[in-house]
């Protein structure tokens, strides 16, 4: 089974198909027949967490129920996992490997999970609380996971859901803000050096789950520094979703012009879907920062700028 990602904008071309605004060329072609791939089983739409927040913050009801219909027809409900749980599974394996055990082996497709919550670490079953796990357990077995999304997009209260939309841009502007200071500080300095000041910042950040993570391995973060610089260079290489996070932003970070919400949205959504995608379908900025990366042939993805590339595999 192909798993596709697609950013907003590209749900928004089929729900205009969907809606029956767009009544020819060829995504009107596609789009029925990707609802039937996805029925024959041949491939999937996970929807990432910023798909969910675009969605969801959409105010004209109308538009967002059409959107929602169109994520719930081709995803079923199913999403690609939260970051925290993403890397606490791509980290324990790759702390693992740096130690000479292999780990695990992980089901085929584990970082798409079924429930749309599960996109969120509270609710992820891999992160969440024993009893926040049995809540959304018993909610997907009593309700088809892709009504429960549709249900969850045209019913919530308005006004909670502006105000939760309030908070979000609020944290988003925060966060464009801070990397507005960072770009500002380190203006000068060349794609790699800001590459490796990024990644070092990354390691700050999860500091606190490298060390628990290397604790419960049985060692120290002296064991893991001993290995020496370059094997802790490897293991930041190794954590598909930090690495995809570090390569895009950098780049966006390097380029001309302000950032926005949207621009942090992008980065979110690459560092979700690239490492477990089979295909990834975004606007052309995005794609082209990933390509310059070379975060296609490292992850086995392909990177699409248009819908009608999948004409190919799905219409004829």
């Amino acid at each position: 089974m192909e798993i596709i990602f697609l950013d907003q904008n590209k749900w928004i071309e089929l729900a205009q198909v969907h809606s029956g605004r767009t009544k020819g060329g060829p995504i009107a072609q596609l789009f029925p027949r990707l609802v039937a791939a996805v029925r024959e089983g041949r491939v999937l739409f996970p929807l990432s967490v910023a798909n969910i927040i675009e969605t969801a913050k959409r105010n004209d009801h109308v538009s967002r129920r059409l959107i929602a219909e169109t994520q719930a027809m081709l995803s079923l409900g199913y999403v690609h996992r939260s970051r925290a749980a993403r890397i606490e599974v791509e980290l324990r394996a790759a702390i693992q490997r740096r130690f000479g055990i292999e780990p695990e082996p992980m089901p085929a497709h584990w970082a798409i999970a079924l429930g749309f919550m599960q996109a969120f670490e509270p609710m992820d079953e891999l992160t969440a609380s024993p009893g926040e796990l049995a809540r959304v357990g018993r909610m997907t077995s009593l309700v088809d996971p892709a009504a429960l999304y549709l249900d969850y997009m045209i019913t919530q209260d308005d006004t909670r859901r502006r105000e939760a939309n309030a908070k979000l841009s609020q944290g988003l502007s925060g966060l464009v803000a801070r990397i507005e200071g960072r770009r500002a500080r380190f203006a000068g300095e060349s794609l790699d050096m800001r590459r490796r000041i990024y990644a070092a910042q990354s390691w700050v950040d999860h500091l606190d789950v490298l060390n628990r993570i290397v604790a419960a391995l049985g060692y120290s973060f002296d064991d893991l520094s001993a290995l020496g610089d370059s094997a802790m260079r490897a293991l930041l290489e190794d954590v598909p979703t930090m690495n995809v996070e570090v390569e895009m932003a950098t780049r966006l970070e390097a380029k001309t012009g302000a950032l926005s919400a949207n621009d942090v949205l992008d980065v979110q959504s690459f560092y979700t879907a690239i490492p477990y995608s089979d295909r990834v379908i975004a606007e052309k900025a995005a794609i082209s920062h990933a390509q310059q990366a070379k975060l296609d042939s490292k992850y086995g993805v392909i990177l699409s700028r248009s819908l009608e590339d999948l004409s190919e595999h799905y219409l004829g």
